[in-house]
């Protein structure tokens, strides 16, 4: 189902034999979900196989097998969100994390297909009606879970000692904004453009949910990171804080609270996604400057007049 290159970077990965295993359900799953046209897509496949294929009974669909362990449970997050604005979940294998669902098609990401203004309106429409209440008890992690993974994944690194201020800033805004907003509803986890896809009937589909616990203000952080590429050092400031005044402005979340959640996600991902996983300070450059851009946005005042007071003094 693979080439030898692709193969020998997932036996890199995974080994032998956990690869072997991983291709042994790809192809039981393949036959018994009755998969046509099953085309292995390498740049979608970074941590998990991923497939184009077709279904007799679906038509076109992603063949997916889970290969990372990660903090999620997704195809339960993906269970859970069917309905509206969401792709559909058709046939899934929890014991070997396997499953189909709907894959969209042109799936232009939101990004490519509409400009900023719209994209702020698509998203926030999304946003409005995508979180879930009533979940099963301790089935995905609490978003402050995702942060103490990152303390303690970097708490005997000592070339991290001087970016614990940022640690601890974090902290301390993370704390004192889930006293205010302290709902625990289901949250997408990764809510960026590229999992927002322009559909055959016009309107947009959300893919791909991380699932974890926590309140809605704290799933759009990626989104914001994403409008920028990822990059908050490259734009202009007034135009950065522009487009989150305007998107809170969308879904009825303060601008302050907004930049606090962008801080806090760029120690997340900095401290819990890559310094806990052993990656160097060198390779991570790019997010400690984001980290330090976005720390800077809560302590200055806005363009529009709104004063964001910074938690460290």
């Amino acid at each position: 189902m693979l080439t030898d290159i692709q193969a020998e970077r997932f036996i890199k990965k995974l080994g032998t034999e956990s690869y072997n295993e991983r291709i042994s359900i790809a192809e039981k799953y393949k036959k018994q979900w009755e998969l046509t046209e099953v085309e292995f897509q390498s740049a979608l496949s970074n941590n998990n196989l991923i497939f184009y294929a077709v279904s007799k009974r679906y038509g076109k669909v992603i063949f997916k097998i889970r290969i990372d362990n990660g903090f999620d449970n997704e195809i339960l997050a993906l269970k859970l969100f069917q309905g509206k604005n969401f792709c559909k979940l058709y046939e899934y294998s929890f014991e070997d994390e396997a499953y189909i669902m709907e894959r969209i098609v042109p799936a232009h990401t939101l990004y490519e297909s509409a400009p900023r203004n719209e994209r702020i309106r698509i998203a926030g429409e999304i946003f409005k009606g995508l979180h879930k209440s009533g979940l099963p008890d301790s089935a995905f992690p609490a978003y402050t879970e995702w942060f103490e993974a990152g303390k303690v994944g970097t708490k005997n690194r000592e070339d991290c000692e001087e970016l614990n201020q940022y640690l601890d800033s974090a902290e301390r805004m993370l704390a004192d904004i889930c006293k205010k907003y302290s709902r625990n509803l289901l949250l997408h986890g990764d809510l960026h453009h590229e999992n927002i896809l322009k559909n055959e009937n016009g309107g947009y589909t959300v893919i791909d949910p991380k699932g974890v616990i926590g309140d809605p203000v704290f799933d759009l952080s990626r989104f914001i990171l994403d409008e920028f590429r990822d990059d908050l050092t490259s734009e202009p400031k007034d135009e950065i804080l522009d487009f989150v005044q305007k998107l809170g402005e969308g879904v009825g979340i303060p601008c302050e609270i907004l930049l606090r959640c962008l801080f806090i996600e760029t120690v997340i991902w900095l401290f819990r996604e890559e310094l806990a996983n052993g990656e160097s300070l060198e390779e991570c450059r790019q997010l400690i400057a984001n980290m330090k851009v976005a720390y800077e946005f809560t302590r200055s005042r806005n363009t529009v007049g709104t004063e964001i007071f910074g938690l460290l003094e």
